[in-house]
């Protein structure tokens, strides 16, 4: 089945030519024929959000998602794929800082809904790799620790851009 089709205002409202393109491939949300991302804030919120997330900054993580979670319409695939990466910086900041794996569970397991039916490789994001982790997290939560979201191949980790990011969501 297609996914829902995209308002205009979203179209509009999530286009940022600065964006960069991926580093590497042709994930999914990627549009390669117009040179650009089909929302380019979800991929600016995404690259923002992995790093932190891969740097301890689950908070600051789940900021990113969230924020960019709310200019889609519920269903669609990037409503359904931002909730889920809420829900997974959610759930590590739960095992990490309150080492509440109980808590953990129930939202790597929501994550794991909102991920079902998603390609592998969306905005970047190794879903599967994602996918797998939760899957073995909620088994043995130990899973979970020094693991690292990777993003076009790879594991970037916060740097000063990514802080300042999470800081303006909170103006």
């Amino acid at each position: 089945m297609p996914p829902p089709p995209v308002s205009s205002d979203v179209d509009e409202h999530t286009t940022d030519p600065s964006v960069a393109p991926p580093s590497r491939g042709e994930p999914t949300g990627w549009l390669p024929a117009a040179g650009r991302w089909e929302h380019d804030t979800l991929r600016e919120a995404t690259v923002h959000g992995v790093a932190l997330y891969n740097a301890g900054h689950y908070h600051a993580s789940h900021d990113c998602f969230e924020a960019e979670w709310y200019n889609y319409g519920r269903g669609s695939r990037e409503s359904m794929f931002l909730h889920g990466m809420v829900q997974v910086a959610a759930g590590a900041y739960k095992h990490v800082d309150f080492e509440d794996d109980e808590g953990m569970r129930s939202l790597f397991e929501t994550a794991l809904q909102y991920f079902h039916g998603l390609p592998g490789d969306f905005y970047g994001v190794d879903l599967l790799d994602v996918r797998t982790v939760l899957t073995n997290a909620l088994e043995d939560p130990a899973a979970l620790d020094g693991w690292q979201i990777r993003l076009d191949g790879r594991t970037p980790v916060a740097g000063e851009d990514d802080v300042a990011y999470a800081e303006r969501l909170e103006e």
